[in-house]
């Protein structure tokens, strides 16, 4: 297994100081120092002995989203650099308390505040995990969403077409328009005739190729003449309107339809289980929340005394 497999397997179970565990068992069994296996422990050595283990960087890369840590741990640089950042936090850290800056209040509940807080995401990851429902539970939860707001998976008609636009400059366009519809009705392809003669930038360069649109899309003059094409392959006489000239060709129609359940559970599985584990953590919160006592008197004067502190008249 190599380095970074292992480091991707802590942090696909979350057991942050499982890698210094391992070494040290690994120490231990080995009889022979040839015979180790070889397992990072420490990345990087501060000038006074500091250290930066593979459990310190994790700490950071758990923090990341998981595209993120991914491409983060095949890039060395990146992984130096934040190796680099957090050994100059610890060595800063180091000479803060030197200087016996921890012993201030205000940085002392600092640094417990910042404590608690690894702690309490560590545990709401902790009940996430317990929380987690099962796949055939969330398959199911899933499937009663997608039934509950079937409306929100209907697809509207769509229309795909092509089109060949003459601006109206010159007193002939007209006459440009109609002599470009007798060459296709001879045989020339429209897709060259598009991309010779038409004046919308966007769509002469596919051959005239909107793309597919619903109702509403276009302007009412081409909606209009799309829908008197009958099947793929029609071509509609010069429609004006305010761009100028349009030769239409309807390539395809799909009528309205109603996505499935299969089609849409990849995006409804994620969904459902963060829904599921935001509402069992909501009421973990109002739990521990039913169970505090305000001083309210104290808080009044806290935020009275504060304010005059940072606001001085």
């Amino acid at each position: 297994m190599t380095k970074l497999e292992k480091l991707t397997l802590v942090l696909a179970t979350g057991l942050v100081f499982q890698w210094g565990v391992q070494a040290q068992t690994t120490k231990q069994a080995s009889a022979k120092p040839a015979e180790k296996e070889n397992v990072v422990e420490v990345l990087a050595t501060g000038p006074d002995g500091q250290k930066l283990t593979v459990a310190d960087i994790l700490s950071e890369v758990n923090k990341m989203p998981s595209p993120v840590r991914v491409e983060f741990l095949k890039n060395t640089d990146s992984i130096q650099q934040v190796v680099r950042n957090l050994l100059v936090r610890r060595m800063l850290a180091q000479e803060a308390e030197k200087a016996k800056l921890d012993q201030d209040g205000v940085i002392k509940a600092g640094v417990q505040v910042a404590k608690e807080r690894v702690l309490s995401d560590a545990r709401v990851r902790a009940l996430d995990e317990a929380n987690a429902p099962d796949d055939k539970a969330l398959e199911a939860y899933a499937r009663n969403k997608y039934q509950a707001n079937i409306e929100k998976f209907k697809v509207a008609a769509q229309t795909r077409a092509s089109h060949i636009l003459i601006e109206k400059k010159e007193p002939d366009s007209i006459k440009l328009a109609e002599e470009l519809i007798a060459k296709l009705k001879a045989g020339a392809k429209f897709e060259d005739l598009a991309k010779e003669h038409s004046k919308d930038p966007g769509s002469a360069v596919r051959g005239g190729d909107l793309g597919f649109f619903g109702e509403g899309r276009m302007v009412k003059p081409f909606e209009d003449a799309v829908k008197a094409l009958a099947k793929p392959g029609d071509i509609s006489a010069p429609v004006e309107s305010q761009f100028g000239y349009h030769i239409i060709r309807l390539d395809e129609r799909k009528p309205a339809t109603t996505m499935t359940f299969d089609e849409v559970k990849n995006q409804l599985l994620p969904e459902v289980r963060g829904e599921i584990l935001s509402q069992k953590r909501a009421l973990k919160v109002a739990e521990l929340e039913s169970k505090i006592k305000f001083d309210r008197a104290s808080i009044e004067q806290f935020g009275k005394e504060s304010s005059q502190i940072f606001n001085p008249k």
